[in-house]
């Protein structure tokens, strides 16, 4: 009997849940691409219950969007602005929220976590300052995994390289599969970097390289000219990672910095404040213990909920309500599926644990929309229902958190998802073939 290679194999079953692998298609029947989202045209949304994103809740809502943005928000009232004659998409009784933005994903960057070839991650890259990893760069707009996200709610990402003490550069998508000229909303958003004992085993040895690397970018613009004489000491970091810094050391990025243990977020701390930086800390299981100090620098912690075994002895503090404490004390929380990229559409149980563990059902809604739009500074661009803004949508069934409800549509850039992906297709293909042979039989 002829069998797959195991690479082949893998690829065939990537994306999808649930299937053994006796349960793989014959080479001979090869599955379609997922279709991409169709041109932005008009579209006219009426009579939901529209959540916009940062608290605000619009009953009887009107919404419009037209080539990618929204360009009618609001109540009733809003109906005397639609064009006389106008299509419109009924939306009562459903639930109208912006699309759900995952953070800290290597979507685009890993297909299949079994086949190396498919990894574009960085993680394998030896050097610990690698800030000129641009993921922008690696991004695989085909890839069978964005149609899977994207049809239950999740319209953007943070895409963050992975490994070493500096990754590199994160780069915001909004799920357009297919378009690689398009996907990328925003290059460079981010610096991605780690903390704990991530240098040298070592925390001290951490902060230090960290420090050295920041003090070096700082002062390599004015030295530019020596070092290319060679007329400067050696420096810690390549010019071309140096130069990837700028942006952050002048307050035009964000720094993400991974540290789970409180004294860790509490150096990170410390390092904002002595370089002046944008941070956002990532993981943050013992961030309740020094939700007050977060608060007061306004730091926002990007946690996942679920995440509340101490499985390491820089988690030991981990519990289930952590998001919840955070938000009480006034931290900016985004909640996450730390760096997902299969099951990133469960992001909205992640929130539903934190609103089942004290958070509030708005705040969990923020946080998983605004929020991280925040924490990576596209706020301007994303993360809510606001004319001018990207038209980042989804139609629901009911409330998004309940395992119940579903996404009934889905508008990535103001155009409607189409609700195919590789999984459906397999689906489909496999249903069919019962039904021939039954019938055959």
């Amino acid at each position: 009997m002829r069998t797959l290679p195991v690479t082949l194999a893998l690829a065939l079953l990537s994306g999808l849940s649930g299937m053994s692998a006796e349960a793989a298609p014959p080479a001979a029947r090869r599955t379609t691409a997922a279709p991409t989202p169709a041109r932005a045209g008009p579209v006219y949304l009426v009579g939901g219950e529209l959540h916009l994103g940062d608290g605000t809740i619009i009953k009887d809502s009107v919404i419009a969007m037209d080539r990618g943005v929204f360009t009618i928000v609001g109540g009733p009232e809003a109906r005397a602005r639609l064009p006389a004659g106008a299509t419109l998409v009924d939306a009562r009784t459903r639930i109208i929220t912006p699309g759900l933005f995952a953070a800290d994903t290597q979507l685009g960057l890993i297909e299949i976590d079994q086949e190396a070839s498919t990894h574009d991650d960085g993680k394998a890259t030896e050097h610990p300052i690698r800030a000129a990893h641009d993921a922008a760069q690696g991004l695989n707009a085909a890839s069978s995994l964005i149609p899977v996200q994207a049809v239950e709610g999740i319209t953007s990402a943070a895409i963050a390289p992975t490994g070493g003490l500096i990754s590199g550069q994160v780069a915001i998508i909004d799920l357009v599969h297919g378009d690689h000229r398009g996907l990328v909303a925003r290059p460079r958003a981010a610096t991605a970097a780690h903390y704990g004992q991530t240098h040298a085993g070592s925390r001290a040895a951490t902060l230090a390289m960290l420090r050295e690397v920041l003090a070096d970018a700082r002062s390599f613009p004015s030295r530019r000219a020596a070092f290319d004489r060679a007329q400067s000491r050696p420096l810690s970091a390549h010019p071309l990672d140096l130069e990837a810094l700028q942006p952050i050391l002048r307050g035009q990025a964000v720094l993400t910095l991974s540290a789970d243990r409180a004294s860790d977020i509490l150096s990170a701390l410390d390092l904002a404040a002595e370089f002046k930086l944008r941070l956002t800390i990532i993981g943050g299981a013992e961030a309740w213990k020094v939700a007050d100090e977060l608060a007061r620098a306004k730091v926002p912690v990007i946690v996942q909920p679920s995440q509340n075994l101490p499985v390491s002895f820089d988690s030991m503090g981990a519990r289930l309500d952590n998001a919840a404490l955070l938000h009480r004390a006034g931290v900016p929380v985004v909640l996450a599926i730390l760096g997902g990229v299969h099951n990133l559409r469960n992001l909205k149980q992640e929130a539903g644990i934190a609103v089942a563990n004290g958070m509030p059902w708005e705040a969990a809604l923020t946080a998983v929309t605004l929020g991280p739009a925040r924490a990576y500074g596209v706020e301007r661009t994303h993360g809510s229902i606001a004319v001018g803004k990207v038209a980042n949508l989804v139609v629901w069934s009911g409330d998004p958190f309940e395992l119940s409800s579903a996404a009934v549509q889905v508008y990535v850039r103001g155009a409607l998802v189409p609700q195919v992906t590789r999984q459906t297709l397999l689906r489909d293909r496999y249903r069919d073939l019962k039904q021939f042979n039954q019938k055959r039989n």
